[in-house]
C-alpha cells in the first residue's frame, strides 16, 4: 500500500486475520485509527501545566479502610497513587500524535480544605500568577479523588461455608479542572469514577494472588489513561470486513490483500462491479471502499460505500456507513488538534 505514512490519520498493524468457521464469507483487516480529543484547546495552547490539588486526608478513604491506617501508611498510598495516576496520563500524551503535548510540566500545592468540598477552585489571579511564573498556555489540576477497596464473597448455594467466588472491588472517583489565564471560570471540568474488579477465587478454584497496592496501581493508571485520553487525540483499534463469498475471483483477490497485493486485489474488485450480479457488485464495492480507508481517501471510500448500498444491502455496511461517518467528521478536528 503506497498511502499509509508516519504521519498518516491511519496505520496498519496487520493486513488480514482470517476467521475460522467464517473464512467462506470474509477475512477481516485490523488497524488502527487516530480519534480527536474530546477537549479542543485554543491554538495558542502550547505548554500544559499539571497541578496536583487534591487533599492527603482520611476522607478520601472509603470509612472501612480508614480503619488502623495511619498518618504514614496515608503518605505512602497517596504517593502510589498519584504517581500511577500521573504515569497513565503521561504515557498517553507522550504515544499522541500531538507533539506539542508530549512533556507537560509537573506542580504540586496541596489543597488543605476536606476532599469534598468542591468550591475552592483556582483564582482568575492564581491561574495568570502560576502561567506566568512557570511558563504555561494550561493548568489542568486534579482537585481531588477518593477511593475504596472491598472484598466480596459468594457461597455455594448447597454449601453455605464453601467459597464459590471471592473478588475484591477498587473503585475512585476524580475530579479534573482544566484552566485558562485570563478566564475566572474553568475551561473544562471532568469527573469521573471507575471501577476494577480482581477475582480470587471463580467457581471454587483459586488464582494469582493481587497484591491490593497492585489493584489501587492499576486502578488509578487506567484513570489516568483514560483522562490522557480525554485530553489529547489517540490510536484506537477498529476493523473492517473483507467479502470473499463462494466466488472465485473474491477469494482471489482476498489472498492478494494477505500477502500485501493490494493492487491486484483492487483490480480484481474493480472488475467485478461490471457484472450482472447485485450481490456480488456489492461486495466488490464494499471491498474497494476499505481499500481507500486503508488509504485515508475517505471520500473516495464512502463514495463506494454508496455505490455497494446501492445494489445490495450486505450485512456489516450500515455499521460500516456509521463508523466511515463519524471519520468524515473527525477528519477536521482531528488535523486541527495534531498539526
Amino acid at each position: 500500500m503506497t498511502g499509509v505514512r508516519a504521519n498518516s490519520l491511519l496505520r496498519i498493524l496487520f493486513l488480514s486475520l482470517l476467521f475460522q468457521g467464517c473464512a467462506s464469507n470474509y477475512s477481516v483487516v485490523e488497524f488502527e485509527i487516530l480519534e480527536p480529543a474530546n477537549v479542543e484547546f485554543p491554538d495558542h495552547v502550547n505548554q500544559l501545566l499539571f497541578l496536583n490539588r487534591a487533599p492527603i486526608t482520611l476522607d478520601i478513604w472509603y470509612d472501612q479502610n480508614q480503619i488502623g491506617m495511619d498518618a504514614r501508611q496515608l503518605i505512602l498510598l497517596d504517593t502510589l497513587i498519584i504517581n500511577n495516576l500521573l504515569r497513565g496520563v503521561l504515557d498517553v500524551l507522550r504515544n499522541s500524535p500531538a507533539e506539542k503535548y508530549h512533556t507537560p510540566i509537573w506542580l504540586s500545592d496541596r489543597r488543605t480544605d476536606t476532599a469534598f468540598l468542591e468550591d475552592k477552585m483556582l483564582t482568575r489571579r492564581e491561574v495568570d500568577n502560576i502561567c506566568d511564573t512557570i511558563g504555561g498556555d494550561a493548568i489542568i489540576s486534579l482537585e481531588f479523588y477518593s477511593v475504596g477497596l472491598e472484598q466480596h464473597y459468594d457461597y455455594y448455594t448447597n454449601a453455605q461455608n464453601e467459597v464459590q467466588n471471592h473478588y475484591f472491588e477498587a473503585w475512585n472517583s476524580l475530579k479534573w479542572n482544566i484552566h485558562l489565564p485570563g478566564s475566572p471560570r474553568p475551561f473544562d471540568t471532568y469527573s469521573t469514577v471507575d471501577t476494577l474488579f480482581f477475582p480470587q477465587i471463580v467457581n471454587g478454584e483459586f488464582l494469582p494472588f493481587v497484591p491490593r497496592v497492585d489493584m489501587l496501581r492499576g486502578l488509578f493508571y487506567e484513570s489516568g489513561h483514560k483522562y490522557g485520553s480525554y485530553l489529547v487525540p489517540v490510536w484506537n483499534h477498529a476493523s473492517r470486513n473483507l467479502y470473499r463469498g463462494r466466488n472465485d475471483s473474491l477469494k482471489l483477490a482476498v489472498k492478494h490483500t494477505d500477502e500485501g497485493d493490494w493492487e491486484s486485489a483492487f483490480s480484481i474488485w474493480n472488475n467485478l462491479t461490471t457484472l450482472e450480479d447485485s450481490t456480488l457488485v456489492a461486495k466488490a464495492y464494499h471491498n474497494m471502499a476499505v481499500y481507500y480507508e486503508l488509504e485515508d481517501k475517505l471520500d473516495s471510500a464512502s463514495m463506494m460505500l454508496d455505490l455497494s448500498l446501492e445494489h445490495a444491502t450486505l450485512e456489516s455496511d450500515t455499521l460500516y456507513r456509521e463508523e466511515l461517518d463519524v471519520r468524515i467528521l473527525n477528519r477536521k478536528d482531528i488535523l486541527k488538534q495534531v498539526y
